[in-house]
């Protein structure tokens, strides 16, 4: 089935819900961002409650990605605070996993994430090996094989996870402001892989609204997209999935502006939820 074409629903706009994730997991509030029905796997925002706590051992059948957004997130003796990463192979044993004064988690599982009590055998796939954790402000921004096509952005990134043999990818991107294509025209772009990203702060300015700090899209492989702009810069969680990333670049150049209309593709169930939110202003 796959998941639908998300772009772009801002996550503040969606309700905190139980029973968005399968059995003990669904006791805890979340916001479903993306989600394929049939396989399970799934992007949502997950909110801890302060002295929520599971002893186990236990362990997830699904590979348990996350980036801490609020607060923090105990697991087998690590802390994870605000903007540290993991990324923990399906399998791998969870002990005393849980929150001492809450947190709020973007959580990535590649499948149905189902608990399973009792110590687990993590998988074991050496182009895919465990990232057990990152703090992000110690790691340093490079520009390191960033297309020098989109470098009028002033890109610079930080590379979390990749798997070089299929080319999932996971990594924070930086832009900076006051950027946009010379003389306001640029091609568009596409991809042989999905692209997923939550906007982690700033802005990102598109040819189908404005994003600000908590939008999400996940657009599917070969979808034209752009071009893009920002005006007060941005930080922002991209994920890479299914292939190999590469810009495909369009024959047609378009206008680029700061104030495009307001025009997300949206599931039908997210419709409901979305409104624009405008550039920040400064009065």
């Amino acid at each position: 089935m796959g998941r639908p074409h998300t772009e772009f629903i801002h996550a503040q706009d969606l309700p905190w819900r139980l029973g968005e994730l399968p059995g003990a997991l669904g006791e805890l509030e979340a916001r479903m961002l993306s989600i394929d029905a049939e396989r399970g796997d799934c992007s949502v925002m997950i909110q801890y409650p302060a002295g929520w706590r599971r002893t186990g051992p236990e362990h997830l059948t699904a590979a348990h990605e996350f980036f801490v957004l609020d607060g923090a997130l105990e697991i087998s003796g690590s802390s994870y605070g605000i903007d540290n990463y993991a990324y923990l192979p399906a399998g791998t044993t969870h002990r005393n996993w849980g929150s001492e004064k809450g947190a709020v988690v973007l959580t990535f599982f590649d499948a149905r994430p189902v608990i399973v009590d009792g110590v687990g055998a993590p998988k074991a796939d050496p182009d895919a090996p465990a990232v057990p954790k990152l703090n992000l402000h110690d790691m340093q921004w490079s520009t390191a094989g960033i297309d020098p096509d989109v470098m009028f952005l002033r890109l610079a990134k930080k590379v979390l996870r990749h798997n070089a043999k299929t080319g999932d990818a996971t990594f924070v991107l930086e832009c900076g402001g006051h950027t946009h294509p010379k003389d306001w025209r640029e091609r568009q772009l596409a991809h042989p892989c999905v692209e997923e990203m939550f906007l982690l702060s700033g802005d990102i300015v598109g040819e189908r609204g404005v994003m600000v700090g908590g939008a999400y899209f996940w657009r599917p492989p070969e979808l034209w997209h752009g071009p893009f702009g920002s005006r007060g810069g941005n930080h922002c969680l991209i994920r890479f999935l299914g292939g190999h990333h590469v810009n495909r670049w369009s024959k047609d150049a378009l206008q680029f502006t700061f104030d495009p209309p307001h025009n997300p593709v949206l599931p039908a169930h997210m419709k409901r939820y979305d409104r624009p939110h405008p550039l920040p202003r400064a009065f």
